[in-house]
This record gives C-alpha cells, structure tokens and sequence, in this order.
C-alpha cells in the first residue's frame, strides 16, 4: 500500500469513528460529549481549509453546536476531505498556514495529516468518557477494532 493510500485508509476510520460516535450521542445527547465532538470537528474544518488553500476566517474553533449541527459539519467536511483526498497527495511537500493566532506556519502535510487524526482520536475519547459519565454506553472507536471488523463504511 503506498503512502498516500495509507493516508485514504486512515481517513476512512477517522469518518467511520466521527459517524458512529455521532449515532450515540443523538441517542444520548450529553452536552459535555457534544462540546469535545464539535470542536473536534471544527477543527478538521480548518485544517482542510489550510491545506485547500482556503481562507480559515470566521470559521469557529470551539462552536457551541447540537446533533444536528454536529451532523451537518461531519457531512460537509467529509465531503471536503474526500474530494481533497481523491486528488493526487504530496505528503512530504509543505502546508503553509497561519494558526488561529495569524502566526505563521509551516509543516510536512503529512504531519498535518497524522495531526488531524490523532487530534480527532482525542477528543472523540473526551466524548466517549462524557457519554459514560452520563450513563451511556460508548463505543468502540478504535483504528484495530474498525480493521478487524472488515473496514466498515461510516
């Protein structure tokens, strides 16, 4: 598997995971599992936005969003990665960026890739602990577990 398939693969779990976790929080919609949730995916808003090429301004790094809110960000930036990912990637080649701070930055893309899963992975486990404190039963969400179960679709 090259590189760059390598990186498609990983992206489809990161969609996998944010959509099963989406199915137990609007089943059990706890407002400090939303919070993380949300965030997390504001956040791979903007770090696609900094690969595109896209102006990141305005766009909210913690937004107070509910279910359907956080539904409509997973679908919109699935699509948005999914389009950026059907291209051809350049993993070593370098992401010019400014942080939320307008300080500027530059990375190997494939740093920002790994950054923005393992960003993900985080606070999709800050959920998971806020749905269990609520009296939830969260779900399995690892990359192994999603491997082993044949790479389900989200």
């Amino acid at each position: 598997m090259t590189a760059p398939d390598a990186v498609r693969r990983r992206f489809r779990h990161h969609v996998w995971a944010g959509s099963t976790l989406l199915g137990v929080i609007a089943d059990h919609p706890a407002p400090d599992a939303l919070r993380p949730f949300a965030h997390a995916l504001a956040a791979d808003r903007v770090w696609h936005h900094r690969l595109a090429g896209a102006p990141t301004d305005g766009l909210e790094i913690w937004p107070a969003l509910d279910v359907d809110g956080c539904r409509a960000l997973l679908q919109e930036t699935t699509d948005d990665w999914q389009a950026f990912l059907a291209g051809p990637l350049d993993l070593d080649g370098p992401a010019v960026y400014q942080n939320s701070r307008g300080e500027p930055f530059e990375s190997a893309v494939r740093d920002v890739f790994d950054h923005v899963l393992l960003h993900a992975a985080h606070h999709r486990g800050q959920a998971n602990a806020a749905l269990r404190a609520a009296g939830a039963t969260p779900r399995a969400l690892d990359f192994i577990f999603w491997a082993r179960s044949g790479e389900p679709a989200p």
